[in-house]
């Protein structure tokens, strides 16, 4: 059996975010990338990191002084990367866009949940209009999704309201402990707050039609994304929800289209092209060099070495790379290639800014062997792969799994 070798298993771990009617179920926690089976190659490198890095540098936070009751919060116009980074722990694609920018017109937002006063505690409403009413009381309305999710993450990328961390038991225990960027406090940590949007086709069900941010304590961490969407029923039926107003004239801007793409769409790009993407992704970068994307005949070669063809396989045989997407909102882009004396399969997420970032990635430390990869619509979530069909040891998978995380291994 050859010797095969991890690379990394970088994963990208979500969650589901629609919770039911009574918004308080608490989500299952994302599950830890599997160990080798019995009689696997021992991996010699391998990663699961909690979450990967931002985007960008999140500018340094300033100790935000607790509110005063109250307290409004001006925030200025401009953009909003709304959503979630591909990858990130938590992330759900089907209703989570890609960190698209979105401007958010100037608008206030008060400082705290209602009644906006660190002395009293939080108001709850049991329906969307109760919430409204609430906020009417005080001249003010209730706050957009979008507007929400500004106030949480301000004009950087960072998942959670205090940055690239969390620590939701510290922020329960003082909530005004927890500013966001923009001194902003309290954004979901012990409960979810009503929005005034409607949720979209893509997050609603059934007579969860509204838009709901934030979570509970015993929620999971990634309930508290700021990217984070929950739909919940306008007409109550439930735990109640806390509520958030604002000030300024309601915005008119929708929530970005996170798409529908084909499961498959096959790539044109030529080797000095996946030289140039692969240079610039840290986890895969030393192979960039000398990289060459395997073709259809490579594919054919590896089906023969074990007496197939690619007409005797009950699945489509990828005639190279291609993009490929899991689930509806994400897209994976998957090359299989040879660089030197090893073969690789790589998996990697397009970026809405055209650069790339590492999804997954498996290297077979021998010398070079064709790798075929195969495909079907109707298992849209896996992916196989062989260096020789049907021989022990030379297969394996590419998986998006129930926790929705990437992950190649050899089966």
């Amino acid at each position: 059996m050859r010797r095969i070798t991890y690379l990394f298993l970088i994963v990208a771990g979500c969650t589901e975010p629609t919770v039911p009617n009574d918004a308080e179920a608490a989500l299952p926690l994302p599950a830890e990338a599997p160990a080798p089976s019995v009689g696997a190659p021992s991996p010699v490198a391998s990663t699961t990191p909690a979450r990967p890095a931002p985007l960008e540098a999140a500018p340094a936070r300033q100790r935000v002084e607790p509110p005063a009751p109250g307290r409004v919060v001006s925030i200025a116009g401009g953009p909003l990367h709304v959503g979630s980074r591909p990858g990130w722990v938590g992330r759900d694609p089907k209703v989570e866009a890609d960190l698209a920018v979105v401007e958010v017109p100037a608008f206030d937002i008060d400082a705290l949940p209602y009644p906006n006063d660190p002395a009293r505690p939080a108001a709850l409403a049991a329906t969307r209009a109760e919430a409204a009413a609430m906020c009417a009381s005080e001249g003010r309305r209730l706050c957009e999704e979008l507007e929400w999710e500004r106030a949480c993450r301000g004009d950087g990328t960072d998942p959670f309201a205090t940055g690239d961390r969390l620590d939701i038991a510290a922020c329960v225990a003082d909530p005004s402990a927890c500013a966001s960027s923009m001194g902003v406090f309290d954004m979901g940590f012990r409960a979810p707050e009503w929005t005034a949007t409607d949720a979209d086709e893509q997050l609603a069900h059934l007579e969860r039609t509204a838009v709901a941010r934030g979570g509970r304590p015993d929620f999971t961490e990634a309930t508290h994304r700021c990217g984070s969407r929950l739909a919940t029923n306008p007409q109550g039926g439930g735990r109640a929800l806390a509520v958030r107003c604002c000030g300024g004239e309601a915005p008119s801007i929708a929530y970005p289209d996170v798409g529908r793409r084909r499961p498959f769409r096959d790539l044109e790009i030529d080797d000095g092209r996946w030289r140039e993407i692969l240079a610039t992704v840290p986890e895969v970068a030393r192979f960039a060099q000398t990289f060459v994307a395997y073709s259809e005949p490579a594919a054919t070669r590896a089906l023969a070495r074990g007496g197939a063809t690619p007409e005797s396989v009950p699945w489509s045989v990828a005639p190279g790379p291609f993009a490929w997407s899991p689930s509806p909102g994400e897209e994976v882009w998957v090359v299989a290639g040879q660089s030197g004396d090893v073969s690789l399969l790589i998996a990697l997420y397009p970026n809405p800014d055209e650069t790339f970032h590492h999804a997954a990635s498996f290297v077979i430390a021998e010398p070079e062997m064709p790798i075929a990869v195969l495909r079907t619509p109707t298992e849209r979530g896996e992916l196989l792969w062989t260096t020789c069909w049907s021989c022990g040891g030379e297969n394996g998978a590419i998986t998006f799994g129930e926790d929705s995380r990437i992950l190649i291994a050899q089966r």
